[in-house]
């Protein structure tokens, strides 16, 4: 069957205008950043109609100066040939839609409107059923999409710098100009020229539309005058050509081989050419053409819902071949044949929905979040603290529910033998937490009872990360001795795992949640701001980060409007630091199955988050990103001790824990522990100073270890991410405060006794980075 079809055309000209409207009511589109681009688009209109009436004024001029010697009385050579070069311009060469197309590949405005158009749209279809429950509700497009890096490679591996693509368009434009007015000119040759057109109009839609269609175009456009025939079929290729420009935000993030690029447009090529073609009739408006183009490409954003699936995280789109499973529009004939009220239904796969109820209903837990197949529920993500951020879910007292978390990256890091990701990875996005959940009945002044009965991997990801970042991108505790970016790859055995970065290690996991905690007061956000404000302040000129103030970029704040978001990334506090008021990012290892945490409530409903899942740490995670890092599910019963209820009750300023009993079984007698006191590697004496002593315990530890044949990075990472027992062992003995660090030897499949010989042996190597 044809993807030409009359319905197919129809539904994407509503779609424009659905598309368009969508677009409008965005408050994100009017902000100042956005109306200075609306400025800069009239200007450039402006530009654009001055460019193209240079040659035009320069044949005028040329013809006037004629005037000067002949005699031109009654003849209508100067209208006829203006004419012409309007017609040229215009229909034959498509100029204006040419310089539009290329501002693209000169300022980001039209991904960024896209982009922010997309979310919008998410947040729409989320508010448009929030009544609804929310596991029957479609996944989210934003949020893993805008993991994806822009002008990433393509399904070939290839990746355009941008002159090279601004050349390919400029080839491609240049390629099209010379076919269209060599078709035009042969248009004029005696006795086929006029075949030429409506031959070229057949050979056209053929493909499209099929052969007795294409039969009935050839015959009509035969009586067609030349100038309506060019426009019909200029119209058929701009509207197709301004569809790929349009779709460009996405083909620029998702990897599509060239052949499966074209497999996908084959397969939506109706709704595509009516979406386009009604754009495409408004961008030929004076002046205004400028500022339709963006508010197409904004309405694109609402299309790519309705034609595609949403994206899975960068690392299982490469995994699960994704682009491939994109090609047929598996609901193409349900969407086309629905009514237009209910196209907000549209990419819901009934059969895995039926499932994913069943699983949630099962047993006495509510499943509160989930991830489907391929993503997160995103719009439960969160990565500032910020009491505005809009709850994402409601949790009753003395409930258990099950909680899923994409790792605290979101899928930045791949399974794979190259450290170029941990070396390029984007800070400005983590961390990544499901949240925030009003607890039904939390007052500020209460204390919430966070039990965890349990944490798992994701069945699907069996395996994790640890990562030494570069010391320019994060760093780490020891990142002036090793500044290089490096990882491990741990493959989970039921409750073990091992690596093939460190061989000769296994051992049991101690999963745990490396941050939870419940939402800031207005008043403790600000007080946050204030005292790491004057840090940075302090400590400016040292050389090193010591903090990190708000930053609007990448911020996410899970349902907001532009305005929540626009706030939060103005003022929201970094998820980076635990804070003494609500705990945070605490890395605690012991905070694992059976433990309970006893947080501080600071707003009406909590607003719990949790998030940044650790299958394995040791005490301190000393390379940053020291943890063997996961996507998860953690089981938590909440309850709540009210304050107001008894004045006996518990009242803390910061969080208390008690851990469960589940723990490594290494007897006291088979660890191995190293000293480090508060005297630095250069010799230099330091007063108390505890990191300094356990930066020493660290490197003992290094040192030992490198007898055996492991690389001083792979004991970096090795100490971050396994049981290690890290103890503060006296501070009161001045000038040196003593740490120690207890290394358990069974975790190696070979005797590390001290009083047994060394023996080097070959243990590869971990992943580096292409340049290391």
């Amino acid at each position: 069957m044809t993807q030409f079809e009359p319905n197919a055309i129809l539904r994407g000209a509503q779609l424009t205008v659905v598309g368009a409207n969508r677009a409008l009511q965005n408050p994100g589109l009017f902000t100042s950043d956005h109306y200075r681009q609306a400025a800069l688009a009239v200007a450039a209109g402006l530009a654009i109609r001055l460019i193209i009436s240079i040659p035009i004024l320069g044949v005028k001029a040329l013809l006037w100066s004629r005037t000067l010697f002949m005699e031109t009385e009654g003849s209508t050579l100067d209208t006829d040939v203006v004419d012409g070069l309007h017609f040229l311009e215009h229909s034959v060469l498509q100029v204006p839609f040419f310089l539009m197309s290329l501002m693209r590949y000169i300022t980001p405005t039209l991904d960024d409107m896209f982009m922010n158009s997309l979310q919008w749209v998410d947040q729409t279809y989320l508010q448009k059923h929030k009544t609804e429950d929310p596991r029957t509700l479609r996944a989210l497009f934003y949020p893993n999409l805008s993991m994806y890096p822009r002008g990433g490679p393509t399904a070939t591996g290839d990746k355009k710098k941008p002159m090279e693509a601004v050349m390919a368009f400029l080839l491609k434009f240049g390629r099209r100009a010379g076919i269209s007015l060599a078709v035009f000119a042969l248009s004029y040759l005696p006795v086929v020229g006029r075949f030429v057109l409506p031959a070229a109009s057949f050979y056209t839609f053929k493909k499209a539309v099929g052969l007795e269609p294409a039969l009935v175009i050839f015959g009509s456009s035969i009586f067609l005058p030349r100038r309506y025939l060019v426009q019909f079929l200029q119209s058929y290729f701009s509207s197709r050509s301004l569809m790929r420009e349009l779709l460009e935000p996405y083909f620029s993030r998702i990897r599509f081989s060239k052949e499966q690029k074209k497999a996908w447009f084959k397969d939506r090529e109706g709704v595509l050419f009516g979406f386009g073609v009604g754009f495409f009739v408004f961008l030929k408006i004076p002046l205004l053409g400028v500022l339709i183009y963006g508010i197409a490409e904004a309405s694109t954003a609402f299309l790519i819902t309705k034609i595609t699936d949403p994206p899975p995280p960068p690392v299982e789109a490469e995994a699960t071949n994704f682009a491939e499973s994109q090609i047929p529009w598996k609901n193409k004939h349900e969407f086309l044949s629905m009514p237009l009220a209910n196209i907000d239904a549209a990419n819901i796969d009934e059969k895995h929905f039926a499932s994913t109820r069943t699983r949630h209903q099962s047993g006495s837990l509510l499943y509160i979040s989930r991830l489907s197949s391929a993503t997160l529920s995103a719009w439960r993500a969160l990565n500032r603290w910020h009491p505005d951020v809009p709850f994402v879910g409601k949790i009753k007292n003395g409930e258990t529910v099950k909680i899923e978390c994409v790792d605290w990256t979101g899928g930045q890091i791949q399974n794979n033998d190259s450290a170029d990701d941990v070396k390029n990875v984007d800070l400005t996005k983590i961390h990544y937490l499901t949240g925030p959940f009003e607890v039904e009945g939390a007052e500020p002044g209460d204390v919430l009872l966070v039990e965890i009965a349990d944490v798992q991997p994701l069945e699907e990801q069996p395996w994790g990360f640890t990562g030494v970042f570069a010391k320019n991108n994060g760093g780490g505790f020891l990142d002036e001795l090793y500044p290089k970016a490096a990882k491990a790859i741990w493959d989970f055995e039921g409750i073990f795992c091992s690596s093939r970065h460190i061989p000769g290690v296994k051992f049991a996991g101690l999963i745990h949640p490396g941050i939870l905690g419940c939402a800031p007061s207005p008043e403790i956000l600000a007080e946050w701001n204030r005292r790491e404000g004057e840090l940075i302040t302090a400590m400016d000129g040292c050389g090193r980060i010591v903090a990190q103030p708000p930053n609007a970029q990448n911020v996410h704040a899970g349902s907001g409007t532009a305005d929540v978001k626009e706030k939060v990334g103005r003022e929201g506090a970094r998820t980076i630091p635990g804070r003494p008021e609500h705990g945070g990012n605490c890395d605690i290892k012991n905070l694992s199955r059976g433990s309970k945490v006893y947080l501080p409530v600071h707003v009406k409903g909590a607003g719990f988050s949790v998030g940044d899942l650790h299958f394995s740490q040791g005490d301190g995670e000393i390379s940053f990103c020291g943890a063997i890092e996961m996507p998860g599910v953690i089981t938590i019963k909440f309850s709540l001790i009210k304050s107001s209820i008894d004045a006996n009750a518990l009242q803390i300023k910061s969080p208390i824990y008690q851990p469960g009993p589940v723990e490594p079984a290494f007897g006291p007698g088979r660890y191995i522990y190293f000293e480090g006191f508060s005297v630095d590697e250069h010799g230099k004496q330091h007063y108390l100073d505890a990191t300094v002593a356990y930066r020493q315990t660290c490197l003992r530890a290094i040192e030992y270890l490198r007898r055996y044949g492991y690389s001083d990075y792979q004991i970096y990472l090795l100490l971050s991410c396994a049981p290690v027992q890290g103890h503060l062992a006296g501070v009161v003995d001045i000038p040196n405060a003593c740490t120690t660090m207890g290394l358990p030897m069974d975790i190696f499949d070979f005797d590390i006794s001290p009083d047994k010989p060394a023996v080097k042996r070959d243990m590869g190597t971990c992943a580096f980075t292409s340049d290391h």
